[in-house]
């Protein structure tokens, strides 16, 4: 019998096309390796100016202000309104008027200022969070230099070594130094006392009358005296209040007499009498001890002149 051939299968691959198959894998899987995904770098992100509380241009116009005109601005600005009466607003524009201060004695610039205004917003607003002074002196310290960002790029990096020391003095001394009156002061209710609850509507008169009306409607001052102004009515009196006073009227009492034996005259004569009388017994009282204080001065004296001679 002859050699046969038996007919390739069309799946059937040569062992040169698997090779290739390989090779082709491992060339890739090395490629892969080399080259890994590189994740694209973020964006920096620019320091953003901290003009959480006033803008550039309001802390511009408050510097240059007195602080009488500066607190009025501080209480439409805030605001901070009825600061005579409400006395968590009054602290809080005086607290704001006393930063600014301290800014205009740095000579901070408008960035610096507006920067420190903020950094006081987030102190007090911790404040009113009830956060502990171990909490208020760490985030602030951190804010300071440099460590914290307030907000994704709102970092207090443009102070100087002096000025952060000068501000960190300045928040001890205040708000660190009076941590619990500070916190009292802010988160205690005020009392309201309502002294009246009168409410008084005033109305315009109808249209075609006269405001104030016109004297020919007034009442005459005779109609008033006789009319308005007339005494009120006697109550009805009771028979027995009747007969009582009749009674009275009946008997008459008898007018005591005057005793002849008391009068001006004779309380003269006794005061005379008793006022000599003491008068003499005085003046001879003083007479004995007159008498008794110069013998006293005479003896000593002699005895001083006989010593002498």
């Amino acid at each position: 019998m002859g050699d046969t051939k038996r007919p390739r299968s069309k799946t059937q691959r040569s062992p040169s096309s698997n090779s290739l198959k390989t090779d082709r894998q491992r060339s890739q899987s090395k490629a892969d390796a080399q080259t890994p995904d590189v994740e694209p770098e973020p964006e920096p992100i620019e320091n953003i100016l901290p003009w959480e509380v006033f803008s550039n241009e309001q802390i511009t116009e408050l510097i240059g202000c007195t602080p009488t005109e500066m607190l009025t601005k501080l209480c439409s600005l805030l605001p901070s309104p009825n600061t005579h009466v409400n006395l968590k607003n009054s602290i809080k524009a005086d607290l704001y008027l006393l930063l600014l201060h301290f800014a205009q004695q740095q000579k901070f610039s408008v960035p610096q200022t507006g920067a420190l205004l903020t950094l006081y917003q987030h102190v007090l607003n911790m404040v009113l969070e009830g956060k502990e002074l171990m909490d208020l002196v760490l985030d602030t310290s951190l804010l300071l230099t440099g460590r914290k960002e307030l907000k994704p790029g709102m970092k207090f990096d443009f102070y100087s070594p002096d000025q952060v020391s000068k501000i960190s003095e300045y928040f001890s001394r205040g708000v660190f130094q009076h941590f619990k009156l500070y916190r009292f002061s802010m988160l205690q209710e005020q009392d309201q006392t309502i002294i009246s609850l009168e409410k008084i509507v005033h109305t315009c008169p109808p249209q075609g009358s006269f405001d104030p009306p016109p004297l020919a409607e007034a009442i005459s001052d005779h109609d008033i005296e006789t009319y308005l102004n007339a005494p009120p009515p006697e109550s009805p009196r009771s028979e027995e209040e009747v007969e009582g006073e009749e009674g009275e009227e009946g008997v008459e009492e008898p007018v005591e007499e005057p005793n002849p034996l008391i009068s001006m005259a004779n309380v003269q004569t006794v005061l005379d009498t008793v006022g000599t009388d003491i008068m003499d017994k005085f003046t001879k009282d003083m007479k004995n001890k007159c008498t008794e204080k110069e013998n006293q001065y005479m003896n000593r004296l002699n005895k001083v002149k006989k010593a002498i001679d």
